[in-house]
C-alpha cells in the first residue's frame, strides 16, 4: 500500500516537469516573454490559493469549528503566510546585486533571475504540503489519492511554465529551465517520503490544513508583490496582465473541471 502511495504522489509531482517542456518550444531569447511569464505565474498563484487551498482549508476546519471560528483561523495563517513572506523577500538578493553578480547592466535578465528565484521557492514550498496530503490520502484511500493526484497534477502544469520561462530568460539554457521545473515538482514525493517517515506519528489534519492556509498566503502576497510588479516593469504592462489572465482562466479550468 506504502508503494502505491508513493508512486501517485511521484507522478503527481512529475507533471510540473511537463509544464517545463513548453521552453522546448521556444527559439532564441525568450526576454519578449518575461512580461507575460510573469503575470502568468502570479494569475496561477493567486488563483490556486484564492480558489481551492484556502476555501479548501475553511472547510476542512468547518468540521471541527464553526463558521465564525472556521473562518478566523484560515484568514489568520494566511495573513501569517503573507508576513513570512515579506520576512523572507528580504532574504532574496535584489536586482542591484545580481547586476554586480552577472557583470552585466541586463535590468531585464536581473528580473528574471530574481523572479525565478522566487517563483521556484514559493512554488516548492506550496509543492511540499501537497505531497505530504497526496501520500498520506493514496495511502489511507486508495481511489480518493488518484482522483486528488490528477487534481494537484493539472495544477501543476502550469506550475511548471511559471518556474521555466523566467529561469530560461535568466540563464539561457533550456535544461537548466527544464531542471528547476523537476526539482520543484520533485518536492512532493520527496517531502512527502521524509514526513511520512518522521513525521507520521504527529502529522494531523488540522496541521495539514493550517499549512494549506500559511502556504496560500505566501503564494498570494509574493504574486502582488514582486511578479506582477516585475511583470508590468518588463515595459509592456498589457502582456504581464494577459499571462496573470491567462493564468488564473487556466487554473480555474483545473480546479473546477475535477
Amino acid at each position: 500500500m506504502f508503494g502505491y502511495a508513493i508512486t501517485v504522489t511521484l507522478l503527481a509531482g512529475l507533471s510540473t516537469a511537463l509544464g517545463g517542456l513548453v521552453v522546448l518550444a521556444l527559439r532564441g531569447k525568450a526576454q519578449n516573454l518575461m512580461g507575460v511569464s510573469l503575470g502568468f505565474a502570479a494569475g496561477v498563484m493567486l488563483t490556486v490559493s484564492l480558489s481551492d487551498m484556502l476555501p479548501e482549508a475553511v472547510a476542512e476546519y468547518k468540521e471541527v469549528y464553526d463558521k465564525t471560528g472556521s473562518a478566523l483561523r484560515a484568514v489568520s495563517l494566511f495573513a501569517v503566510g503573507a508576513l513570512i513572506a515579506l520576512l523572507l523577500e528580504r532574504c532574496l538578493p535584489s536586482e542591484k546585486e545580481l547586476l554586480l553578480k552577472k557583470k552585466s547592466a541586463d535590468k531585464a535578465g536581473a528580473l528574471a533571475a530574481r523572479s525565478a528565484l522566487v517563483t521556484m521557492a514559493v512554488v516548492t514550498a506550496h509543492n511540499l504540503p501537497e505531497g505530504v496530503i497526496t501520500l498520506f490520502t493514496s495511502y489511507a484511500a486508495p481511489q480518493m489519492g488518484v482522483t486528488l493526484a490528477l487534481a494537484i497534477a493539472m495544477h501543476n502544469v502550469p506550475e511548471g511554465i511559471a518556474i521555466a520561462v523566467p529561469v530560461y530568460c535568466a540563464t539561457g539554457s533550456r535544461i537548466k529551465a527544464m531542471g528547476a521545473a523537476l526539482l520543484s515538482g520533485l518536492a512532493e514525493p520527496l517531502g512527502a517520503l521524509l514526513a511520512f517517515w518522521l513525521l507520521r506519528g504527529f502529522l494531523t489534519q488540522a496541521f495539514l490544513t493550517g499549512l494549506l492556509s500559511l502556504i496560500a498566503g505566501v503564494m498570494c502576497c509574493v504574486s502582488v508583490t514582486e511578479l506582477l510588479p516585475d511583470g508590468f516593469a518588463q515595459g509592456d504592462k498589457g502582456r504581464a496582465a494577459l499571462g496573470g489572465m491567462m493564468g488564473c482562466l487556466i487554473m480555474s479550468l483545473g480546479i473546477y473541471l475535477i
